[in-house]
């Protein structure tokens, strides 16, 4: 292969850095790497091309990489915008709100009605939790036409989180006055309509979601921006009577257990359903839902379908208020992987408890959905139970300390069939915030769930209930970060169930 001719002039370099933005736009990762490290190469302290180069690392999941390129890139042009956009952006999103935060007073200091710094320190004061304080900067940051839109969709969000919803809802208002073709405001309200149990209202906005981008590129699953144009939105139950079907998965593998709940909505009247979802949810769906065809791929052809919908749509026309939802169980394990799980698990030796601890990953908050072992001894502790792990992923350090904690293979409950044959083998379980608790609620079994002081908006705002399950009892925080009185309550909820005859 030849080898590139090296860069002899600033309009060469220009052209090469003009090349590698090209290549960031069109998410050629590797490609624009290379070029922006070419442009280094001859010109070091060029700051737009170090910024551009930690957003390369970052698009290759490299983030300690880009980290120190934002980084370098900031202390050469200390107040720019974009770089300390990004940098704070990477900040939050890795949960070092402490230092995003020192980033953005840092700026302020010098400049107390920068844009981007507001909304940097909004955004790592919200991930704090100290969200009055979060309220303050992006009311400030929404009085600079420049930040004006994003940051009433912020304060929005925030002022949710403290409860003032009409508040919230005059902010996006007010951004949506600004922009009335952006999805980010209608998507931001239809999270809060949702989670305060406006419903109709709720999945109206909620349909936006596959018009912003940042939703689809971590949200979209197999919904690719191809298949969202020939997406049908906003149905009612009525278009899709006598209609041939296909339901397509998205998100986390939580939401389609828990979107799955209206599948038996549509079966009933549409003529055909077909739906593609997660792999590890196929055999589960298929022993659950008869009559329904499930895959992990396939074509998608609209010769033999008249609607194609992604699985929350089906909130529209089967959900529309609170009476809507059943709350019964609607999910059953093969009849087999539930008889492995009885011959494994043996006689009971008491109450027989699973347990999941950690929830989530870095950009969905786990630091304030998880939980570790030693914190749930008030439970672990309790006499006449028997634990068995539910937690996904390598939990090996975990249960080293905590040997009567009973654990499978991860292999052998990596398929949700596998799992829900041992939950369907339990007496209760008692979990954070992840999709046990949705597993749980799908099959009928009791879960004690340890909630963040603010949810997620699957849960709801207030209330020890959820609409999607009968069999969950929620346990919220007063105090964001406060979980020991928590704790204590699910353990008494625990003797509570001992006592029980």
């Amino acid at each position: 292969m030849a080898k590139r001719p090296p860069v002899r002039s600033s309009h060469d370099l220009q052209a090469l850095y003009d090349q590698g933005v090209r290549q960031l736009q069109d998410r050629q990762a590797q490609a624009a790497r290379q070029s922006f490290r070419q442009v280094l190469a001859r010109d070091p302290t060029n700051a737009l091309a170090l910024g551009n180069l930690g957003m390369a690392s970052q698009a290759l999941r490299e983030f300690d990489a880009a980290e120190a390129y934002f980084r370098r890139a900031l202390a050469i042009r200390p107040r720019n915008a974009s770089i300390l956009r990004n940098l704070g952006i990477l900040l939050v999103d890795r949960e070092k709100h402490a230092e995003a935060l020192a980033l953005a007073d840092k700026v302020l200091a010098a400049d107390p009605d920068h844009a981007e710094a507001l909304l940097t320190r909004g955004n790592a004061l919200n991930g704090l939790q100290r969200f009055e304080e979060a309220v303050e900067s992006y009311a400030r940051a929404a009085r600079i036409d420049t930040a004006a839109y994003e940051a009433l969709t912020k304060l929005g969000w925030s002022q949710a989180a403290l409860g003032l919803y009409d508040e919230a809802h005059t902010a996006f208002a007010a951004a949506i006055a600004l922009r009335p073709a952006d999805p980010l405001a209608y998507f931001r309200r239809g999270l809060v309509r949702l989670k305060r149990g406006d419903f109709a209202g709720g999945w109206a906005d909620y349909e936006h979601r596959w018009d912003y981008d940042v939703f689809l590129a971590s949200s979209g699953g197999i919904i690719t921006p191809p298949l969202v144009p020939r997406l049908s939105r906003n149905l009612t139950a009525d278009d899709l009577a006598g209609r041939r079907v296909l339901v397509l998965g998205e998100q986390g593998i939580g939401d389609q257990l828990m979107f799955a709940s209206m599948i038996p909505d549509l079966a009933r009247t549409a003529a055909e359903v077909a739906c593609i979802c997660e792999p590890r949810l196929v055999r589960l769906f298929s022993a659950s839902f008869p009559g329904v065809t499930f895959s992990a791929g396939g074509d998608v052809r609209p010769a033999a379908i008249d609607h194609i919908l992604a699985m929350a749509s089906l909130g529209s026309p089967y959900r529309q208020a609170a009476a809507d939802f059943p709350g019964t169980r609607y999910l059953a394990p093969s009849a087999a992987a539930r008889a492995v799980w009885a011959q494994r698990l043996g006689p009971r030796r008491g109450l027989r408890i699973g347990l999941s601890w950690r929830g989530g990953v870095t950009t969905t908050r786990t630091s304030l959905r998880s939980l570790t072992l030693d914190q749930l001894v008030p439970i672990l502790g309790l006499p006449d139970c028997e634990f068995v792990s539910l937690q996904y992923g390598d939990t090996g350090a975990d249960l080293a300390p905590f040997p009567s904690i009973r654990a499978a293979p991860a292999a052998e409950i990596d398929d949700m069939d596998d799992l829900a044959g041992l939950v369907a083998n339990l007496d209760l379980v008692v979990s954070v915030q992840t999709a046990v608790v949705h597993l749980a609620g799908a099959l009928g079994v009791p879960c004690l769930t340890l909630v963040p002081h603010s949810a997620e908006w699957r849960y709801g705002d207030a209330g020890p209930d959820m609409p999607w399950y009968r069999s969950i009892r929620l346990f919220r925080q007063a105090d964001p970060g406060d979980w020991p009185p928590v704790i204590k309550a699910v353990a008494a909820a625990v003797r509570e169930r001992l006592a029980a005859p």
